[in-house]
This record gives structure tokens, sequence and C-alpha cells, in this order.
């Protein structure tokens, strides 16, 4: 799957202008099989910062990191991978091992809640596009052939069942924004009952967690769920990885 990401990335970088990013894209793939991953790590982040955005450097910056030590920032940027392509099994596999290194407890969604994420906000657009198409053609279809009215009709359902499916897939991706997950960066993080400093002490949350925002307090608080649980926290010791 590595070969394939790569055959991505390249292909990708092939098509800017004068292949403005080939070249580190290149040395940084050097760097990582030669095992100099802190490089390696250096020049995909840049090419990351610079608006090359995509999942396969965002795969391979996260293999760096992760090879590198770094699980926290390997964490994020699997995520951020997932986001783009939930269904690639190296992407959420090496997420796996990744929290488990960082002792840290995997999201456990629930059955549809996996289900609906196993297309990307985009792929469930271009669902429900296709899908209003599909309805379209077949109301001008029964239009124009009023003896297959009937049938047109029934076909019908298909579309409209995808397209409420496909509403649910994206207003499921939707959440992200609403209720962002953040990635715990910096030790020390303990959540306290309320989002006040000499709160009483929660719950420690170990480097690396993946956690969810329920709500935010106007003074840098946030709010988190963590297997579970609520407690929070101070914003310096997360990054926020959803939209």
């Amino acid at each position: 799957m590595k070969t394939i990401f790569a055959v991505i990335a390249a292909l990708f970088l092939a098509s800017l202008p004068a292949a403005a990013f080939e070249k580190d894209f290149i040395e940084a793939q050097t760097a990582y099989d030669e095992g100099r991953y802190s490089d390696a790590s250096m020049l995909y982040a840049d090419m990351v910062s610079n608006g090359v955005d995509n999942v396969a450097l965002q795969y391979n910056l996260a293999n760096a990191l992760f090879k590198g030590g770094d699980l926290p920032e390997a964490i994020w940027h699997y995520r951020k991978a997932y986001y783009a392509a939930p269904r690639d099994p190296d992407i959420g596999a090496n997420m796996h091992f990744a929290l488990n290194a960082a002792g840290a407890i995997e999201p456990a969604p629930s059955l549809i809640q996996r289900s609906l994420a196993t297309l990307s906000q985009n792929e469930w657009i271009v669902v429900a596009v296709g899908a209003y198409a599909a309805m379209a053609l077949l109301l001008i279809l029964a239009l124009l052939i009023p003896a297959a009215k009937r049938n047109l009709s029934k076909l019908s359902l298909l579309p409209v069942a995808l397209i409420l499916l496909s509403a649910a897939g994206w207003w499921q991706w939707k959440q992200l924004e609403i209720h962002p997950e953040w990635v715990v960066v910096n030790s020390g993080a303990t959540t306290l009952y309320g989002p006040v400093t000499g709160s009483t002490a929660h719950f420690k949350v170990p480097l690396g967690a993946l956690v969810r925002q329920k709500s935010v307090d106007p003074k840098g608080w946030i709010e988190i769920e963590y297997d579970g649980t609520r407690g929070w926290l101070e914003r310096k010791y997360i990054k926020r990885v959803s939209p």
C-alpha cells in the first residue's frame, strides 16, 4: 500500500506546474527509506504547509513521524488521512498501532456511525449528486413514456433512498465541525470537573489520545470526551484535527 500511495503522490506532484514539489517528494522518500525519519518528516511537512495536502502525503508524513517516535503528531496526521480515505486498511491499521503505542484508547463508534463513515464526506456528496441526476432522468422518462410511468416511479425510490442515505452520511461527517476531534499533543493533560483553574481534577488523558469536543468555554477551555467520560481541558494541551 505504501507503494500505491507513493505512485499516487508522484502522479499528483507531476501534474503541478513545473513539478514544483517533485524534488522535495523524492528527497523525502529517500530520507524515509534510509531511516532518516526526522528529515523525511520535515520535508513532508513543508510540502503540506505549502499547499500540497492530500491523502498520500498525510499518510507518508504520519509514517515518518511514527517511525521517528512523535506519536501525537503521527496520530494527528493519520486521522487527517482517515478523513479523506476512511476505507483504507493501512491508514486504519497504522493509526490503531500508533494509538496503542501511545497507550490511548481508540474511539469506538456505533455500528451506524461506522457504516455512515464508510464513505468520506466528498464521496457522499458525489453519491447524492448522482442520485439526483438519476431521479431527474427517471422523471423525464416518465413524462416521455407514459406507459412506463408506473415502473419508472418504482425505480425512482432507489435514488430517493440514496439521497436520504447520502444526507445521513454527510451529516455524520458534518458532526466533526460541530464536535471536532482533537489530539493531546502536550504531556500532563488532566481534565477538571469545571472550566476553572483550581477546579477538582477528574481524569488524566494520555499523550497522543484522540478526544472529541463536546462544548467550549470562552476562556479557552474545551470540554472533551474520552472513553465515554467528559472533562474540561485547557486548549494548550490539544491540537484540533477536524476542519
